[in-house]
């Protein structure tokens, strides 16, 4: 989930964020320069829902075919969460998601895949269109939020994708599958839990970091999505410092950076990413253009 501030409240880039990234990729490696993103900033459209869970307070708006889930902060600012076209629900609308796939480029065999933090399910979606034989499992701590997924964003269990409504923390710790791929996109209500964008401070730490590890197939890597807030250079560094491989991709608007990180030995060369970023975008014609990512991640 974004949990991303309306973008006319998101705070401008600090130029210092460039400099972060370039210092904790691999010796010889350098952070790319960033596309401009489609904009996010259309009206949210009228209510068609507005309920309060044990986690959230929710509303979900529709402007033309555009659906957003939104989160209501206490002092009334709507939260943009999800959105999805409901005409073309594959297509993935944040930048943030479109960075995360670059997964593939680490390891293009992803047939069982975990994405904590359902939201909208545009991963979901995009996933299922990319290889519908791909097993899913997404896990949702709020209850309200898979049902309201559901209803509003056509997610639901069924074939080869299973929606499991648990804490994310406690299904890694318990769980016994392993993944090719886990996407982490979980966010809360900013409380004393979490830090100021709402991600849960349970899963900023060393101890959770080697239970995703634990849950790797050979190969397998984790995506992250960080927020921008006061201690986001320190978690970039602490999963760096879990990590035996990492590559960092900042935003182009927003101050917040997707994180790739991989218990692997070695890094894939330049010449290898290139290979995979054509093949796959041969193979899926996808709206991700992996090749534009395998150029970000070799830079």
């Amino acid at each position: 989930m974004p949990l991303a501030p309306d973008v006319h409240r998101t705070p401008p880039v600090r130029w210092l964020w460039p400099m972060l990234a370039i210092s904790l990729l691999a010796p010889g490696s350098r952070a790319s320069a960033q596309a401009v993103p489609p904009p996010l900033d259309a009206p949210a459209g009228r209510l068609e829902y507005d309920g309060r869970s044990e986690f959230s307070h929710i509303r979900i708006r529709r402007s033309g075919h555009i659906r957003s889930m939104l989160f209501v902060r206490d002092g009334g600012e709507e939260v943009l969460e999800s959105r999805i076209d409901l005409r073309r629900p594959h297509v993935l609308q944040f930048e943030y998601l479109r960075l995360f796939f670059a997964t593939y480029l680490l390891q293009p065999q992803q047939q069982d895949v975990l994405i904590v933090g359902l939201g909208g399910g545009g991963m979901v979606h995009f996933l299922r269109r990319l290889d519908p034989a791909i097993r899913i499992d997404a896990v949702e701590i709020d209850p309200a939020v898979v049902a309201l997924a559901g209803k509003y964003f056509d997610v639901h269990s069924e074939g080869t994708t299973r929606i499991v409504t648990a804490d994310g923390l406690q299904y890694i710790a318990a769980a016994e599958k392993r993944y090719d791929a886990i996407y982490m996109d979980a966010f809360l209500k900013p409380s004393a839990a979490t830090d100021s964008t709402g991600a849960p401070l349970a899963l900023r730490t060393g101890e959770f970091y080697r239970q995703l590890q634990a849950r790797l197939n050979p190969g397998g890597v984790v995506a992250f999505n960080l927020n921008p807030h006061a201690d986001l250079e320190n978690d970039i560094r602490e999963i760096a410092a879990a990590f035996r491989q990492t590559y960092v991709l900042p935003l182009a608007r927003g101050g917040g950076a997707v994180v790739l990180a991989s218990p692997d030995q070695a890094r894939i060369p330049p010449g290898e990413l290139a290979a995979r970023g054509r093949d796959l975008d041969r193979r899926h014609r996808s709206t991700v253009r992996f090749q534009e990512l395998a150029a970000r991640l070799q830079r």
